[in-house]
């Protein structure tokens, strides 16, 4: 993720309540801003944050940055793998920086819905989208079970945030 500014970013993390113990997760393909800033917001929320790296650099980096730090958790992860849920642990937040052009967002949305918690938010970077484009991503949402979708196009030069909820009594 290139061109973030920090305070923009900060204005972004500002939908993330103030509230201990909760956790969020991160899905990522490398180390910028955005990491830097959720592990800032969650050891001063004493929430916890996973760091999910998609890929070995990510990894790396993640390992040198972040490793001693107790509210962190850094995880060498392959999207392959069949499901996403871990021990029955659900989250608050889930966001992913991913590149979807050769993902398939169904599948990842689909894997994602079990691991976020009822009424948790799901929010996503995809760079700077046509409507064409936002509207995909809005219907696979809706397929997916996942509502009060927003797409954000302002606040970021070179990115959009789609956020959107997961709701109690909705999907499987």
């Amino acid at each position: 993720m290139k061109n973030i500014v920090p305070e923009t970013v900060d204005q972004l993390l500002q939908i993330i309540h103030d509230k201990p113990g909760q956790r969020i997760i991160h899905f990522s393909e490398g180390s910028h801003i955005l990491t830097k800033k959720l592990s800032e917001l969650t050891q001063r929320y004493q929430s916890t944050y996973t760091l999910n790296c998609c890929n070995e650099i990510c990894y790396e980096k993640a390992q040198t940055k972040y490793t001693d730090l107790s509210h962190m958790n850094i995880v060498h992860f392959n999207l392959a793998r069949p499901r996403y849920k871990i021990q029955g642990i659900e989250y608050d937040y889930l966001i992913s920086t991913l590149d979807f052009r050769e993902k398939d967002k169904a599948e990842f949305l689909a894997k994602c819905y079990h691991i976020i918690r009822t009424g948790g938010n799901i929010i996503i970077f995809i760079p700077n989208s046509s409507y064409t484009e936002r509207d995909e991503w809005l219907a696979i949402l809706e397929e997916q079970y996942y509502v009060s979708t927003n797409i954000i196009d302002d606040m970021f030069e070179e990115y959009d945030v789609i956020v959107s909820r997961r709701m109690h009594g909705w999907g499987n």
